[in-house]
């Protein structure tokens, strides 16, 4: 007699972790489909471009869409050691990234309201990361320009007391090589 509870009890538990388990695949969202972020996806892959300065490397540029497709990593100068992590990801209705900078600070940017012309810019937020004040040189913002020709245009802004230190621009294309991963 005491058997029928327990296999009842069994039967039940049974049932509830089943539909927890299916109901564990229903809470995950699904991927952000702005369109700021769909073009930084369609970003994914390795570009190169030419070298920062003599004696340099090319520059390598990767972008991996991860995280079940919630966020794009961007690794910079890949293979150098002025290699360096942007992660970006939706947070609400910004579009928003974190740069890991070879300075040693992450500031932290928002992208612009749209693409406009096959142009994403980015902008930091005033929230300097690690850095000890917003006047350490941090990279500021950068603007990406999907080229007719299928060349990215990237330009970026590094600041110090609020001033532009430096301001380069790279012209990457798109590698047939895959992602160093």
């Amino acid at each position: 007699m005491h058997r029928l509870p327990i296999l009842i009890l069994g039967i039940f538990l049974g049932v509830v972790g089943i539909q927890a388990g299916e109901g564990q695949q229903e809470h995950h969202p699904q991927p952000p489909q702005d369109p700021r972020f769909e073009f930084l996806k369609s970003l994914e892959g390795t570009w190169t471009g030419p070298p920062l300065s003599e004696g340099m490397p090319d520059g390598v540029f990767e972008f991996h869409v991860t995280a079940g497709g919630h966020a794009v990593e961007e690794r910079e100068m890949v293979g150098t050691p002025m290699e360096m992590v942007t992660l970006y990801h939706m947070r609400g209705k910004d579009l928003v990234a974190t740069h890991y900078c070879m300075l040693g600070n992450r500031p932290r940017l928002k992208a612009s309201e749209r693409v406009v012309d096959q142009t994403l810019s980015f902008a930091c937020t005033g929230i300097p990361g690690n850095a000890a004040s917003h006047d350490e040189e941090h990279v500021h913002g950068w603007t990406m320009r999907l080229g007719e020709d299928g060349q990215l245009h990237y330009s970026a802004e590094l600041v110090k007391d609020g001033k532009v230190t430096e301001a380069p621009d790279m012209v990457l294309t798109r590698s047939r090589q895959t992602a160093s991963r």
